[in-house]
């Protein structure tokens, strides 16, 4: 099992690293399609996203999500592998919610034109 040590959010020349949780969505590469006669497959265009816990700070201003353009998330994996988004945006602000250690936690969903 792998674990994340670090997810790291560079936006406007500030980096963002408190986030709780890491979820990679999945990625679809084929696609069935219907022929005459039989059943074919097609390449499909990947997309690549990702959900984050951002952890809403007590002493200061949430950071706004809305300014996020173009950004790139970096993800740290204790086995010394690294995944990095590039062309990073906000696809949908979800719920805040206080998780079991009293800390208010927001669902963030982010979408990326690359992945490496």
């Amino acid at each position: 099992m792998e674990y994340v040590t670090r997810c790291l959010l560079e936006v406007n020349g500030k980096d963002i690293e408190d986030f709780k949780s890491f979820t990679e969505n999945e990625v679809e590469l084929h696609k069935a399609v219907k022929l005459m006669n039989t059943t074919g497959v097609a390449g499909v265009t990947p997309h690549y996203g990702c959900k984050v816990e951002y952890v809403v700070p007590l002493d200061g201003a949430p950071f706004d999500w809305e300014s996020v353009k173009n950004a790139t998330l970096t993800v740290d994996y204790d086995n010394g592998t690294r995944t990095t988004f590039t062309g990073v945006y906000v696809a949908k602000i979800g719920e805040a919610k206080v998780d079991g250690e009293n800390e208010l936690v927001r669902s963030i969903e982010l979408i990326a034109v690359g992945r490496m």
